[in-house]
């Protein structure tokens, strides 16, 4: 990790940053009322990469039981391919580390993020019918178990 760049917990102080990210990054980024949602959700657990009072990045995930599920990963354009979505997802999984499986969905034609997550071991496993409603979903899985 970058000496500078802090991954922490988000705030909801940072929803303007993290929607901002989103808007820049994903084709149906979600709205105030989702992210609301999601902030408010027992289940969920949010994570910011901030350098110099920035915020870089972002990831969200849901906790349920041993699986921990990706719901949310996007960080700047201008900060891809230095570090911080890996930082940002091995932050996430190390707070939960009774975590068996993690798993995610992947736009079928997003092959950059298809190629970082199989960095990180995620494999494809499935496919998902309709899932951003105008196309199927890749489901990718993160094994834990030999570790």
């Amino acid at each position: 990790m970058e000496p500078s760049l802090k991954i922490r917990p988000m705030k909801t102080s940072d929803l303007d940053a993290a929607m901002e990210v989103d808007a820049l990054c994903l084709p149906a980024p979600w709205t105030a009322g989702i992210w609301k949602t999601e902030l408010e959700s027992p289940l969920g657990f949010h994570l910011v990469a901030e350098e110099k009072g920035r915020i870089l990045g972002q990831i969200g995930v849901k906790n349920i039981l041993d699986e921990l599920h990706i719901t949310t990963l996007a960080v700047r354009p201008e900060n891809r391919r230095s570090g911080v979505a890996r930082n940002l997802v091995e932050a996430a999984i190390e707070e939960f580390p009774d975590t068996k499986e993690v798993y995610l969905e992947v736009r079928p034609g997003n092959d950059a993020a298809r190629r970082f997550y199989g960095s990180l071991g995620f494999r494809d496993t499935g496919r998902r019918p309709r899932y951003y409603g105008d196309e199927d979903a890749v489901l990718m899985t993160l094994s834990l178990r030999s570790h």
